[in-house]
């Protein structure tokens, strides 16, 4: 199975206007990593159908009102690993841990040993909240 393309976004300037590079060119992503994790955080606090066209959300959501327990722990991984999967990173190439206080899962994101994206899901009354950090 083959890569999917690293995405590209342009540099904007803090005004807001599109930066140009060094040789007048317009600055983009291209040969960094800067576009990944906001890509992974829209992912995880996406829920499963929240994009019409594309079924890209992690659905942290489905979690709702089951206890804090290892199964729930492997089912949250299982939907990361396969949102982040799903046409965007290569399995593999990215881990995926978690952990649980309380009324709260934490969930970790790192491509290259590096940290790329927190996310806690809290059980708030009959709901759950998902905090990016």
């Amino acid at each position: 199975m083959a890569a999917a393309p690293v995405p590209i976004d342009f540099r904007w300037s803090s005004q807001g206007g599109i930066l140009m590079d060094g040789t007048g060119d317009i600055a983009d992503t291209s040969g960094t990593m800067d576009s990944i994790p906001d890509i992974v955080r829209s992912r995880l606090k996406a829920a499963l159908n929240g994009w019409k066209l594309y079924q890209i959300g992690a659905g942290l959501t489905k979690a709702l009102g089951q206890a804090n327990s290892n199964e729930v722990e492997v089912a949250i991984q299982r939907r990361v690993v396969s949102t982040l999967s799903n046409n965007f990173l290569s399995t593999g190439s990215f881990a995926v841990s978690t952990l649980a206080l309380g009324d709260a899962i934490t969930i970790f994101v790192y491509i290259q040993n590096v940290l790329i994206a927190t996310v806690t899901v809290t059980q708030v009354a009959d709901s759950l909240e998902v905090t990016l950090a």
